[in-house]
């Protein structure tokens, strides 16, 4: 057999699959929408509610890097990046979040402050409106409007208080260092006084004769410069000791310190921000924290490239030093022609002005931090507050009703396919015609009320099956089930009586190797189809052990058991007529023997089968489950053919290549045919052809024409039965 035996489903199977169980997809929308209905009804609604600010200038800091790029963002060569992405995080951050809980003064306990503010900060966002500008939109979202713009504008005051803080914080440590230098320059300046004066006193000197005019100008100017550049020295030297101390490696350095080195200014703002900005979170989480570490190595970094830049600095000042002193040297030469006194009295002049040239600087930068105190103007302006719609944004009703319409949809389609796909049993004739050699007669249609409420209830247990006579087939009845069974006598008497002609009596064995499959359902309807088309039929219930055609027939007692055993001679004494079908005769099971195997291997079974293909033109021999039963192999000795029934959706589809479509018995070939039972006709052919039959004109001619024929066969028969 060299068949595909693999089964796969099409979109057409899919589709029809779906429609013919469109009460799933009405159901499964009905309970989707229900529950979205309810989702809607139970959930709170969530508002939004949107603000925006834009940040100073000053607050973005004086990056050096920045102030090189803005000159090229003017030509459009460059575009240098702010810090406006710093700001954005550390307004979303737990530092600001934190205080905002504590001020919104919530009744929870400390330990659910921190929870508070990440379920904040999961609906709180911020974003950069443009690129390159300095406008951060915020969006929050909460149950209640007035929650939702009290904490929008708590968390724009919260983040100006922090920032004013920490400008406060780095000022007071500025000046607490310039009163420490103040201090310490007063005591030098008081001992340089007292030196001059008693320098004077001791020698008695009121006045110093002028030296050339010349030489003083010069050595002026050099005195002034050589001030300026250990002035400076003397900054970039401290800052230096500073960065070299370990203990101070967490306290701030000297900002507007007066050193004449941008990229050192530049370097140490950037340093006091990022170890402000480690203290903070270290107020809230621990040293082991990736943040913490990496802020750490970019302060010790950061530390390293201050140190470079201050020792090239005092270098470059120490080799100006040089040569101003240099020059200086000879200038003091030539005047130091004059008393040494006056030599000596100058050095200690140079030595008071420096040192009162640094004390009034000191003092200027103290007046400007004073200054800067005073001034608390906040890093951000507010340009849109707090607003929004008065509609509430979520739970979203269009949304939330349009995925439950879809997936109303997808769940019965999911639940269809995967029951398809997983499904091995045979479906219909074409898993028969790929998984098979043995030739299909027709198929069968599920006769029962699949989908009404009695049978969903019995599926579950609950109810009992209704009695059924198990006929289906009639001669004024048009329907599926009935249709179907005229396409099966058709198929036989084409591709079966066709290719056997002049033998008489076609006997048919109706086998199964599963219980419940409908195999005497087909039998006695297949039965009756072929009386009603005019040819002569027995059917012999040789179930020997349930009888299951006797008694949904109802027939006498006696019947096959009786003959096979002996008690009565004449088969025909035994048969039984059903009303309404002159063409049919039954002969039934009898009482059942305890004996089935043994009487069924009597030669007057053959004998029987010989004598009744003479007086019919098909006999139909029911027969037990041939899965552990040797009764539908004793029998199949006797018949023509084998009609072999499936049953759809119980038979595995993999098991038809076990199945030969002609068997070998005593040397005689018994081709054998399939029957598919119960075929869900609303999925194999669709919709539409499981709607009852509606008669017209024609239909009731053809009924009465066939009514007229069954009288006709029936006057026939009589007349046969006179004759004999």
């Amino acid at each position: 057999m060299n068949k595909n035996t693999e089964s796969f489903i099409t979109i057409v199977d899919l589709w029809r699959m779906c429609v013919a169980r469109w009460r799933w997809f009405a159901v499964s929308i009905l309970i989707c929408m229900l529950f979205a209905e309810r989702y809607l009804i139970v959930t709170p609604k969530q508002y939004t509610r949107y603000a925006s600010i834009m940040l100073r200038e000053e607050s973005l800091g004086n990056n050096v890097t920045e102030k090189n790029g803005n000159e090229f963002n003017e030509i459009g060569f460059v575009k240098q990046k702010n810090n406006v992405t710093n700001v954005v995080r550390h307004i979303t951050s737990l530092d600001v979040l934190i205080e905002v809980v504590k001020r919104l003064q919530l009744p929870i306990e400390d330990s659910e402050i921190i929870t508070k503010a990440e379920e904040i900060q999961s609906r709180l966002s911020a974003e950069i409106e443009d690129l390159g500008s300095t406008i951060i939109s915020l969006t929050y979202k909460d149950f209640s409007t007035e929650d939702a713009e009290r904490v929008l504008n708590l968390v724009i005051q919260v983040y100006n208080d922090k920032w004013l803080q920490e400008k406060h914080y780095a000022i007071e440590n500025t000046s607490q260092f310039i009163d420490s230098r103040l201090k310490l320059l007063e005591r030098d300046l008081n001992i340089v006084d007292d030196s001059i004066s008693s320098y004077k006193s001791r020698y008695g000197i009121t006045e110093i004769a002028r030296v050339s005019d010349i030489y003083l100008q010069q050595q002026s100017k050099a005195d002034a410069d050589i001030l300026t550049l250990m002035n400076q020295k003397a900054m970039a030297e401290y800052i230096q000791s500073l960065l070299d101390e370990k203990t101070s490696q967490k306290q701030l350095l000297l900002v507007n310190s007066g050193i004449n080195n941008s990229l050192i200014e530049s370097q140490i703002t950037l340093y006091n921000s990022l170890l402000l900005q480690m203290q903070s979170h270290l107020e809230y989480t621990s040293g082991q924290n990736p943040l913490i570490i990496n802020l750490e190595k970019e302060l010790n970094s950061l530390r390293k490239n201050i140190y470079a830049s201050v020792n090239n600095h005092i270098r470059t000042i120490d080799i100006q030093l040089r040569s101003l002193q240099s020059y200086h040297g000879k200038t003091t030469s030539k005047i130091t022609s004059n008393p040494s006194q006056a030599k000596h009295l100058l050095s200690i002049e140079r030595e008071q002005k420096v040192k009162e040239s640094l004390y009034m600087y000191l003092l200027q930068k103290k007046e400007e931090n004073e200054i800067s105190i005073t001034y608390k103007t906040a890093p951000t302006q507010i340009i849109d507050v707090p607003n929004g719609s008065k509609r509430h944004t979520s739970p979203s009703a269009p949304k939330v009703l349009l995925a439950a319409f879809l997936l109303g949809l997808l769940a019965p389609v999911a639940v269809i396919f995967l029951r398809a796909t997983m499904d091995e049993s045979v479906r219909d004739r074409f898993d028969i015609e790929r998984n098979s050699d043995i030739p299909f007669l027709g198929e069968v249609p599920y006769s029962g009320r699949e989908h009404s409420l009695e049978s969903l209830l019995m599926r579950f247990g609950i109810g009992r099956k209704a009695k059924s006579s198990g006929i289906v087939v009639g001669p004024d009845v048009l329907n599926a089930s009935n249709e179907a069974f005229r396409v099966l006598r058709n198929n036989m008497d084409s591709i079966v009586e066709n290719k056997f002609p002049g033998k008489g009596a076609r006997v048919y064995l109706l086998k199964s190797t599963q219980i419940e499959v409908g195999k005497t359902f087909v039998g006695m309807n297949l039965s009756l189809v072929k009386a009603i088309g005019g040819q002569r039929v027995l059917f012999i219930d040789g179930d020997l052990r349930q009888a299951s055609a006797s008694r949904l027939w109802r027939t006498p007692l006696l019947g096959l058991s009786d003959y096979l055993c002996g008690d009565e001679n004449d088969y025909r004494k035994l048969l039984w007529h059903p009303e309404g079908y002159p063409m049919l005769d039954v002969l039934p099971a009898g009482a059942l023997p305890t004996n089935p195997t043994e009487l069924l291997q009597s030669p007057l079974l053959v004998e029987l089968i010989d004598t009744v293909r003479q007086h019919y033109d098909s006999v139909f021999i029911d027969s037990p489950s041939a899965s552990i039963l040797a009764d539908a192999d004793i029998v199949e000795r006797t018949v023509d053919s084998t009609l072999f029934v499936i049953r759809a959706g119980r038979f595995n589809r993999h098991r038809l290549g076990e199945l030969s479509p002609i068997e070998i018995i005593n040397g005689t070939s018994k081709p054998q045919y399939i029957i598919l039972n119960g075929v869900d006709i609303n999925v194999r052919y669709g919709y539409a052809y499981s709607h009852k039959y509606e008669r017209s004109e024609e239909d009731k001619n053809i009924v009465e024409l066939s009514k007229t024929s069954i009288l006709l066969n029936k006057i026939i028969f009589k007349k046969k039965q006179q004759k004999s």
